[in-house]
């Protein structure tokens, strides 16, 4: 197979809907496409040329503070994504914002990126959050080489509902920001042991019915779709099974802590 070029990129994006001005929320694998003329740097300029220059462009840039305990130190500016090459190339890109929130941070690049990301919301999905703001705006969420459970938004509806198979814990550590130190405390809607998720098949719905746009580039695989689009199927299906997004797997494990009043589920 050719290298894959810039051209290559731009034209799958158009091909699946993205325009000047959107907002797209990318995740993505970049060895999912071969080999690539410019690496990461070149996946991120044609995203940024699919969407122009009233554009915005948001990747989560997460690292890793679920299990770092509480001496743990995220820095703001410095600390890498380990979200894949093309999350930490937006990380660095000129004028990039990332959010304040240690646990689940995204960088943005564009017209809304400082709406977006100074937010300094407590919990990750807060109505506060930039996932929040995300949702508002109907960003497009694309995903690159991914499948579903790479799908972040998806745990916002899981916060929202509450879900009985996830409980509040209080995840703690040292933030920098801008040189500045402080010990802070984040509540984190934690899943319980033994239990996992599985969003394909919800994907898979939302693809049967026509939601989901979808291109080949290069070896990709590329997924499209507005995220209210996800919200309003995926509240829809947890408000008629609150343990929809549970693994066949480890549903039994799941149920178990399940409230009085979900006894018949």
């Amino acid at each position: 197979m050719p290298p894959v070029t810039l051209a290559d990129i731009l034209t799958g994006l158009r091909s699946i809907g993205i325009e000047c001005g959107e907002v797209a929320f990318v995740h993505s694998s970049l060895s999912s496409f071969g080999y690539v003329e410019g690496g990461a740097e070149t996946v991120v300029r044609a995203l940024l040329e699919a969407l122009g220059p009233d554009g915005t462009l948001v990747a989560p840039t997460f690292a890793d503070y679920f299990g770092g305990g509480p001496d743990q130190v995220w820095n703001r500016q410095k600390t890498p994504s380990r979200m894949g090459r093309i999350s930490e190339t937006i990380r660095t890109w000129p004028d990039a914002a990332r959010s304040p929130h240690a646990v689940h941070p995204v960088s943005a690049i564009g017209t809304q990126a400082k709406d977006i990301t100074e937010r300094f919301n407590v919990t990750d999905y807060a109505f506060d959050s930039p996932f929040s703001r995300l949702l508002e705006l109907n960003a497009w969420i694309i995903l690159i080489g991914v499948d579903f459970n790479s799908c972040t938004m998806i745990h916002l509806l899981e916060e929202r509902m509450r879900v009985p198979y996830r409980h509040w814990v209080d995840l703690k550590g040292c933030v920098v920001d801008a040189g500045e130190e402080a010990v802070k405390t984040f509540r984190f809607f934690r899943r319980a042991k033994g239990v996992s998720c599985d969003f394909n098949p919800f994907g898979q719905a939302l693809e049967r019915n026509g939601l989901v746009h979808k291109a080949t580039i290069g070896k990709s695989k590329v997924l499209c779709f507005r995220s209210r689009d996800l919200y309003d199927a995926g509240m829809k299906a947890l408000r008629r099974h609150p343990f929809h997004f549970v693994s066949s797997q480890t549903l039994d494990e799941a149920l178990k802590h399940r409230p009085p009043s979900h006894e018949n589920l």
